[in-house]
């Protein structure tokens, strides 16, 4: 019976956010974000979306570029079919990806991140925070999820 025995109570649970960029990259590449990374990371997988991230894409669904436009809606609109958890920024930075930094390395379950952001994937590394990034053409890569 699949999710019965010892190891399934044993599995490791771990949060995944989402930054503004993966979702765009993955959507834009007509790819499943939630599919990719629950085949890629190992345990129980909960995504969730900072409220900053939404209010970025609302932003660029106003006011970039017609394509990113399009991606930006697309996003809100995959988040909005999907009903992941939105979490509220913690106080301070109200720059999105310090913020996602910030929740990342305060919440209390081990939190990693899905970014395409080279800077922040490296800032990640840094404060020893899981990171998530697409392959060229298929697949992620998943550093650091070891708990």
């Amino acid at each position: 019976m699949k999710g019965s025995g010892p190891s399934a109570k044993t599995r490791p649970s771990v949060q995944i956010l989402l930054d503004t960029s993966f979702l765009l990259t993955m959507l834009k590449h007509h790819r499943d974000p939630e599919e990719e990374i629950k085949a890629e990371v190992p345990g129980d997988v909960r995504i969730l979306i900072l409220d900053l991230v939404i209010l970025e894409l609302e932003r660029l669904a106003r006011k970039a570029s017609a394509k990113t436009q399009a991606f930006a809606r697309a996003s809100l609109d995959f988040l909005n079919k999907r009903k992941f958890s939105v979490v509220e920024h913690k106080p301070g930075p109200s720059d999105v990806d310090a913020a996602l930094i910030a929740c990342a390395l305060t919440e209390t379950k081990p939190t990693g991140i899905a970014t395409v952001d080279r800077g922040i994937r490296t800032a990640l590394v840094t404060q020893g925070v899981p990171v998530i990034y697409p392959r060229i053409r298929r697949g992620l890569v998943a550093s650091k999820f070891r708990f």
